[in-house]
């Protein structure tokens, strides 16, 4: 078994939207104006509501939630250092954590105050 989804949730999809495309360069899947962007990963999706609209009925159930949620992304063990230069390059303030011999975690917020984290799968022993 693996996650299919990650869920987060922000109060500005355009705020949002600008961040995950632009600072990280994920790929926009889908979305729905003031409710929901999905992004695509590899092998996996990124779900980002609207704590508000996903709440209501549609087409599909609800998504309750509100923002303040995590998230670890995979990236390279030899990403690590381009990846926090970018990250403050964009004015984002880094958290840099060494999980012993098993690689490096980059902590950071979004806009909406979720903690993301870059990561090697190594930290997992994966």
């Amino acid at each position: 078994m693996r996650a299919l989804e990650t869920c987060l949730y922000v109060d500005d999809l355009e705020t949002a939207e600008a961040f995950y495309s632009g600072v990280l360069g994920l790929t926009l899947y889908g979305k729905v104006p003031g409710r929901h962007l999905f992004y695509k990963l590899e092998g996996s999706m990124l779900l980002l509501f609207d704590p508000v609209m996903s709440a209501q009925p549609g087409d599909v159930p609800p998504h309750a939630g509100r923002p303040g949620g995590h998230a670890c992304l995979a990236i390279g063990r030899e990403e690590t250092d381009a990846w926090q230069a970018r990250l403050e390059g964009h004015g984002l303030t880094v958290t840099r954590y060494a999980w012993g011999n098993r690689g490096e975690s980059l902590y950071f917020e979004d806009p909406a105050g979720n903690v993301l984290e870059l990561a090697p799968p190594s930290i997992w022993g994966l």
